[in-house]
């Protein structure tokens, strides 16, 4: 008890009202004991001067559970009440028997009360060693006996409360710097009183401990109830701030149960449960929002400075996670994506093996012509052609991670790379350009893209396809156009990167091929873009028309990577 006093003074005004609340109603609970013990002994004795010694005790009751009634509930007037008490019960009703007691005890009763004086303590305690000197003499005992007595008293309260001074005065030390700590500690801290939420969950639970988070979870009316009841005592500036709130007022007090929702009860289940059991320490994490409606995912470590006896202390640290939550986030789409891929590219390797090993069987049949095997043969290597593209997409993608793809520039026909690719792809009914100005790139690279391109639009385009070409300074360029429906705005950026889920609908099954393109692109110092206009959607790409033109775009591509 002189533990948790002197941890207590000298704190802001709500500790010391917990604390003077504490002492008031402690004491009224501990002299109704006392006074009823006197009266039981009194009564199976049939003594009844101890049955007169129950006065003492019930005056005391009668004075802390009158400052109960009255919320005026103080430590130091219920203490120093006390003592005049003792003082007059005994000097009324005492004898020799009780003599020592009442000393004892006024002198026990002084020596606390000496915690909650504000003032000098030399003068109050002055003032309380003249009343001790006094109290034998009222007490009508003779001189001889009440001078050595007082100064005993006075020299027993003098040590008693030079020593709670004492912790009085280093525990406000601690206190002061404990209080500086939690105010201006960067981490996010909140103090929190969960006593009559546990007493509550407590009340509507009588069954096995093991199955209260299976209670709670079927009945989310007694967890929105235990919320309303827990508090919110402190906030550090910290804490204002990740939860962005205006001032104190927002934060501190009671919760507000009817906010709890379906997406957030989990967590306070977790809490209810933890502090259920006693649990010293606990961790969670759980998605919120701040006070302005931010979405927001915390990380909330909780002490019960109680021990789990009663947690009406509990300290709460929060972190903010959601950075950490969206790489993860993230990283399960790339997981996503990425088994996505696998199965794409054992389709798309799939099609044309089994292509190659029918065709094979067919040109080993002695059943056919010269002129069937060499178009079987034709078809065989327009199959290899293709797994040869996919492997080689799937190459650039993986050089490309790890900073090793090269190219290998030199002038280039790109009309002529551009007739190459749209017949390779048998697309020849397509409208392109017929003349196109020349490029600085490696033309393997560039027919990639080509390819690239026109599988893209050739797969998911709409019904009218066309390719157009030009140049700008010294940059020519191609566009791909066709009617289909486009891409959404938000995803314009996704379709370039490797694996990305977007491009359903507007690029290759493997969700490589643009992002190769484009890596490709910027390689050889050129670009590879997207947009919508006049109904059509168009990827543009360019490329470098001379050597000079290609090293200066691929070193600014270069710093800006």
């Amino acid at each position: 008890m002189i533990s948790n006093l002197a941890e207590s003074v000298r704190g802001d005004q709500a500790d010391m009202n917990r604390l003077h609340r504490r002492v008031v109603r402690v004491g009224a609970v501990a002299s109704l004991v006392a006074g009823a013990l006197f009266l039981l002994a009194g009564y199976a004795t049939g003594d009844e001067a101890l049955a007169i010694q129950a006065l003492g005790p019930m005056l005391t009751a009668a004075l802390l559970i009158a400052q109960i009634v009255l919320n005026k509930e103080h430590g130091g007037i219920a203490l120093f009440g006390s003592g005049v008490v003792v003082v007059v019960v005994h000097a009324v009703a005492g004898d020799e028997n009780t003599l020592v007691a009442a000393a004892v005890a006024l002198v026990v009763i002084c020596s606390l009360g000496i915690l909650f004086v504000n003032g000098n303590p030399v003068s109050a305690g002055a003032a309380i060693s003249l009343i001790l000197l006094a109290a034998p003499v009222v007490w009508g005992i003779a001189p001889a006996r009440a001078i050595p007595l007082g100064v005993v008293m006075t020299v027993g309260f003098a040590m008693a409360s030079a020593v709670l001074v004492a912790v009085r005065s280093a525990s406000t030390a601690v206190n002061s710097r404990l209080r500086l700590l939690f105010d201006r500690s960067p981490t996010a801290v909140l103090e929190e009183n969960w006593a009559a939420a546990i007493a509550y969950v407590r009340s509507e639970y009588s069954g096995r401990p093991d199955r209260i988070k299976q209670f709670l979870l079927a009945y989310p009316e007694v967890v929105r109830r235990a919320v309303d009841l827990a508090t919110v005592r402190k906030a550090n500036r910290a804490a204002m701030d990740l939860l962005e709130v205006r001032g104190p007022g927002d934060v501190l007090g009671y919760r507000e149960g009817g906010r709890v929702t379906r997406g957030d009860q989990a967590s306070y289940v977790d809490t209810l449960v933890a502090l259920y059991h006693g649990h010293g320490f606990f961790e969670q994490e759980f998605p919120t929002h701040t006070f302005r409606g931010q979405p927001i995912w915390l990380k909330a470590s909780c002490v019960d400075d109680t021990l789990g006896v009663n947690p009406e202390t509990v300290l709460v640290a929060l972190a903010d996670i959601s950075h950490i939550r969206a790489r993860e986030e993230a990283f399960a789409d790339l997981i996503k994506a990425k088994d996505a891929f696998i199965t794409s590219i054992s389709h798309e390797l799939r099609t044309p093996l089994t292509a190659v090993l029918g065709l094979t069987y067919e040109i080993a049949s002695e059943n056919i012509g010269d002129s069937e095997r060499r178009e079987l043969i034709e078809m065989v290597s327009g199959q290899a052609e293709e797994m040869a593209y996919i492997v080689e997409d799937l190459l650039v993608a993986a050089r490309a991670e790890i900073g090793t793809v090269s190219v290998e520039p030199s002038p280039v026909e790109l009309g002529a790379e551009l007739r190459m690719a749209l017949e390779g792809l048998q697309m020849t009914s397509i409208e392109a350009p017929a003349d196109l100005p020349g490029v600085y790139a490696d033309p393997m690279r560039v027919r990639q893209i080509l390819r690239n391109l026109l599988t893209n639009v050739d797969r998911y385009g709409g019904e009218t396809r066309r390719v157009l070409g030009g140049q700008a300074e010294k940059l020519a360029w191609i566009e791909v156009r066709d009617d289909g429906p486009g891409v959404d705005s938000r995803d314009v950026e996704r379709i370039f990167e490797p694996y990305a889920t977007a491009h359903t609908g507007v690029s290759g099954s493997l969700g490589l091929g643009l992002a190769v393109a484009r890596q490709l692109a910027v390689l050889m110092g050129g670009s590879l873009t997207y947009r919508r206009q006049e109904e059509e959607s168009v990827f543009r790409l360019e490329l470098p028309v001379d050597r000079a033109t290609a090293l200066v775009s691929a070193s600014r591509a270069d710093r800006s990577s």
